[in-house]
């Protein structure tokens, strides 16, 4: 069985469902998602394409519970078809029919984080969807030396908003923060680094812009951040 295509099937089938909220799918919070094609399905079609899953596969999916629904979308569908999938997340409510997903309900600190990882050798890739521009560096950073330190596996993919140069928000990566965040990542190698076809729908200046011409250009149209994607492989 090919895992991925089925897990890419499977995130068609769900996303924008109302039986299947997904925390920006333009259904939790109204418009604010854009839906299918938007950016945040393609962090989710991206994962599950650099993951690699196999039926032997146990996911730990660091921040997969929704603060809204308290489901993990992304776990959900990857326990479809993989043996086993661990959400640590305070929000983490995994369906109780699903035998193959167990909630770790902790947040992702360097401390829980590495005892998970040093008690789990069983497993053997790590997701982490749009976790990393919403908590302070310290935090983050313990985040990947954790995985560095003690993780047995051989794959880790991470999506988060960047900019280059600017932090529109308060945690959102630059170039600067990004290496900062990854410099811990010794044992691993960067196997994989690639932005999204479409900007957020959110991270668009409502200002207009001038042009040289001194017209301005319409409101909305100038994208100012926009998700990426990171695999890392065991050296």
């Amino acid at each position: 069985m090919n895992v991925t295509r089925a897990l890419k099937s499977e995130l068609w089938k769900r996303y924008g469902s109302p039986e299947h909220p997904a925390e920006w799918d333009g259904t939790v919070f109204g418009r604010a998602g854009g839906g299918k094609m938007s950016q945040r399905f393609w962090e989710y079609f991206k994962v599950i394409e650099l993951l690699d899953l196999t039926p032997d596969s146990v996911v730990l999916d660091i921040g997969g519970g929704s603060p809204a629904t308290g489901a993990g979308f992304l776990g959900e569908i990857l326990a479809q078809h993989v043996k086993q999938v661990v959400i640590m997340d305070p929000n983490a409510q995994g369906p109780a029919s699903a035998r193959n997903i167990e909630c770790v309900r902790s947040n992702s600190t360097y401390t829980e984080l590495k005892a998970l990882l040093e008690s789990r050798h069983d497993l053997t890739h790590i997701s982490c969807v749009s976790v990393f521009e919403h908590i302070e560096p310290p935090v983050r950073e313990g985040i990947t030396r954790a995985i560095n330190e003690a993780f047995s596996g051989s794959c880790f993919v991470a999506t988060f908003e960047y900019h280059a140069k600017v932090r529109f928000h308060e945690h959102y990566l630059t170039a600067k923060s990004v290496s900062e965040l990854f410099k811990p990542m010794t044992r691993f190698f960067l196997d994989e680094f690639v932005a999204s076809p479409t900007p957020c729908v959110n991270a668009f200046d409502s200002q207009p812009l001038l042009r040289l011409s001194r017209t301005p250009a319409a409101r909305g149209h100038i994208p100012l951040w926009q998700p990426v994607a990171v695999r890392f492989l065991k050296s």
